[in-house]
């Protein structure tokens, strides 16, 4: 009887610290875990894992968080473009700050509709405020958050006396092939919970990610130079003998008609296709997909022309002479748009067409 009493009580008292044990870890967990950095940050990550707006927004003061973004984001472009003087970049500065009231409203949409379904906004979705419209797809593009994704949590640094703290995320950027580590600033509220209030190096990230893409672009540049080059070169010469053949003929003769309709189907058509071809197997990043896809429009359009030009030579029909000249028209303008798109993406104040645009 004496040793079974004795095994209760020592029972009793194993049950009574396990209690104890569970008690103090419950108060712990509950009294000072749920209230550091640490645990704001599983939040967030579980809120966006769940796509749970009402935990995100506890947990992330985005009014705050987005006021200092935009500033970031309209400095780190400012101060990515291409060279100018402080006068200009200060003019430049004070005229962006318009475009912020409806900038972070159209970033507020962004992240709320992503922490809601997991997918950034579509292209159809715009913020206006003030009466200006802003583009969200535009401003996921120029943000680089759209090509962002999360690694991991580097550090969390606090500054206890300051309320304070930052935590150090590690992203990779798929335009930058790299990554980045994302200093996220949290303030602890007078309830004792820990907020997201600022990305404190976002301008730094702005820079990184543009400075990519000037890369990216020179790369194309520099890939498309010989190709352009020596296709200049075969039209030029191709034009020459154009020219030769109407100072020696007239189109009312039918020798002169079928001499430019050979050079227009033989050579100038073959010859802008082959450089459409050339240029589809550059690689293309998205930073330069625009001046791509204008080259590529400027070919067809010189086909068409060249086309229609030796169509023309045998039918002589006013209508087909027009079409041609259409597309030579749109030609022209599109290869003055990609010349200044070209001299802004090198930098250069100057802009120059793609190519000499004072012959056919």
């Amino acid at each position: 009887m004496a040793v079974s009493r004795q095994w209760k009580i020592r029972l009793f008292l194993l049950i009574f610290l396990l209690t104890a044990a569970a008690a103090g870890g419950i108060f712990w967990y509950v009294s000072y875990y749920t209230k550091t950095p640490d645990y704001a940050i599983q939040m967030i990550q579980a809120s966006l894992e769940k796509h749970d707006r009402e935990k995100f927004q506890k947990y992330v003061d985005l009014d705050t968080l987005l006021d200092g973004s935009a500033d970031a984001l309209m400095q780190g472009l400012i101060d990515t473009d291409r060279p100018m003087p402080e006068e200009a970049r200060a003019a430049v500065s004070g005229f962006t700050k318009m475009f912020k009231a409806p900038l972070v409203t159209s970033f507020k949409g962004l992240i709320n509709q992503y922490v809601s379904t997991g997918q950034w906004g579509s292209d159809e979705s715009k913020a206006v405020d003030q009466g200006i419209p802003i583009d969200s797809d535009l401003v996921l593009e120029k943000s680089g958050l759209k090509e962002m994704s999360y690694r991991k949590i580097d550090y969390v640094a606090v500054d206890k006396e300051a309320g304070t703290a930052v935590a150090g995320v590690r992203v990779y950027q798929q335009e930058a092939a790299d990554e980045f580590v994302l200093e996220i600033k949290f303030v602890q509220a007078a309830n004792g919970v820990w907020r997201a209030s600022e990305i404190v190096n976002f301008h730094d990230f702005i820079v990184f990610v543009m400075q990519a893409r000037r890369e990216h672009i020179q790369k194309y540049l520099d890939d498309t130079v010989p190709l352009k080059a020596r296709h200049d070169k075969a039209v030029q010469a191709i034009e020459q003998r154009i020219t030769d053949t109407l100072a020696g003929g007239t189109l009312g003769s039918q020798d002169t008609r079928s001499a430019l309709k050979k050079i227009m189907q033989e050579e100038m058509v073959p010859e802008w296709t082959q450089y459409k071809n050339e240029l589809s197997t550059v690689e293309v990043s998205d930073a330069a997909q625009t001046l791509q896809r204008l080259r590529l429009r400027i070919c067809d359009l010189r086909i068409a022309y060249a086309e229609g030009y030796a169509a023309w030579m045998d039918d002589k029909k006013a209508t087909t002479i027009r079409e041609a000249d259409k597309s030579l028209k749109q030609a022209k303008t599109l290869e003055q748009e990609a010349g200044v798109l070209a001299a802004q993406m090198k930098g250069n104040a100057a802009a120059l067409p793609e190519r000499d645009t004072s012959t056919p």
